[in-house]
């Protein structure tokens, strides 16, 4: 017998629980030692499943595993469907799943082509839950009240809701989540979506493709925060113990955004041009600062130096890559120079540098005034990477720019 088979149950049965159900069972044939193993696996990963089988083997397959499985709690059941099921047998499912103390469910349907499945309403009361994650799932049919006293973490990808009061319900019946993840459908009849959570800590929203919908947070234990949102309206509430946030927006009310995001240490910021500096905000905590180039004037950088007294990153990235091939940016150079560069910032990362006139502008502007910076770091834009002349250029501009740290390393990546 090999040595593994010597290994207590619980070792061989913590292996097993990290491959997909199907490979699970094939140990099965391997000796007496496996023959019934596999019925203990408190995890099942349904991934993968073979898509050229007949729909009433993929059925049997499933019904099958979980029916033979003994495990005393299910811990974790993970779907990844990429064909036709029907609701009916997801129903089964998850029914059987539920009555087994079900703490994590994955389920993440594939098949676009076909109307979002709907789940049975015995998954909304399951008070073991601790983590739920859907897509491409319809809940418009989902009855209330919804129970979910445990749940801790939720993704909502693609998920169609009745009406905005039924995005609502379902939140409020979450008391003590923790992470939620927001990626909306187009049409998923939600106009302003209310994320009402005092015990969130993690929040993702992403609402690419809407432009009317708008949405109102109250988080105040929220700690991290990445918004991508291209509507017209986000209405947030103070975050005092926000630490780290990915902003990419273009609603109206943007200062009040960057005032709600005073506290925080780390910050990724892609706004429209123009975009305003909060009067009077000042970013006491920021240390690290992600600013993209992708249609940010400088004058929003250039007030974020002026007002992040600690700041010693920062990182200039054209993110989203919404250029054309050669863009062209207002810079005006300021006739005070921020104490940020003079006493505090150590070093200056630059991906996708194109080296046109108002980018070196701005790079000469920072090496030559940066008294502490200790690296500098530029990568040409990968369009250019094979402009062997055009890269030279813009290393030997850099190169002999007047820089006010003698211990400087510049360094092209």
């Amino acid at each position: 017998m090999d040595r593994i088979s010597f290994l207590p149950d619980d070792f061989l049965l913590h292996i097993l629980s990290l491959l997909p159900t199907k490979d699970v069972l094939k140990t099965s044939v391997l000796s007496k030692r496996w023959r019934n193993l596999w019925k203990l696996v408190h995890k099942l990963e349904y991934i993968d499943i073979n898509s050229n089988a007949e729909h009433w083997k993929i059925v049997q397959f499933v019904d099958r595993s979980l029916l033979l499985n003994k495990a005393q709690v299910l811990e974790s059941l993970h779907f990844k469907l990429d064909r036709q099921c029907k609701d009916v047998d997801i129903g089964f499912w998850i029914r059987f799943a539920v009555e087994r103390g079900l703490r994590e469910l994955n389920f993440d349907y594939c098949f676009t082509i076909r109307k979002p499945s709907r789940l049975p309403q015995s998954l909304f009361t399951c008070v073991t839950l601790v983590a739920l994650k859907l897509k491409n799932v319809s809940l418009v049919d989902a009855q209330f009240p919804v129970c979910f006293k445990l749940l801790k973490t939720l993704h909502l990808v693609e998920v169609i809701f009745r009406d905005d009061e039924s995005s609502r319900k379902l939140l409020s019946r979450c008391p003590v989540l923790e992470v939620l993840v927001l990626e909306r459908a187009i049409h998923d009849n939600v106009a302003t979506f209310s994320v009402m959570l005092p015990s969130l800590q993690r929040l993702v929203y992403d609402s690419t493709g809407l432009k009317d919908a708008a949405l109102l947070m109250y988080t105040p234990s929220l700690k991290y925060f990445k918004i991508v949102d291209f509507s017209y309206e986000c209405m947030v509430e103070n975050m005092p113990e926000i630490v780290e946030a990915h902003v990419a927006v273009t609603c109206s009310n943007i200062t009040d955004i960057l005032r709600s995001l005073v506290p925080l240490k780390r910050l990724l910021l892609c706004l429209p041009s123009e975009s305003p500096f909060p009067t009077g905000t000042i970013f006491h905590q920021l240390v690290h600062l992600e600013f993209c180039t992708c249609v940010t004037e400088w004058d929003l950088l250039i007030s974020m130096l002026h007002h992040s007294p600690k700041l010693r990153s920062l990182k200039l990235n054209e993110t989203h890559g919404h250029f054309s091939e050669v863009p062209t940016f207002h810079w005006d150079e300021p006739s005070i120079v921020p104490e940020t560069l003079m006493f505090v910032l150590e070093t200056l990362e630059w991906r996708n540098y194109r080296g046109g006139d108002r980018e070196r502008q701005l790079a000469t502007f920072i090496l030559n005034h940066s008294r502490r910076l200790k690296i500098a770091t530029f990568s040409p834009h990968i369009s250019r990477l094979n402009r062997l002349k055009v890269k030279y250029k813009m290393i030997k501009e850099l190169a002999h720019s007047s820089r006010g740290s003698t211990e400087c390393e510049l360094v092209f990546g």
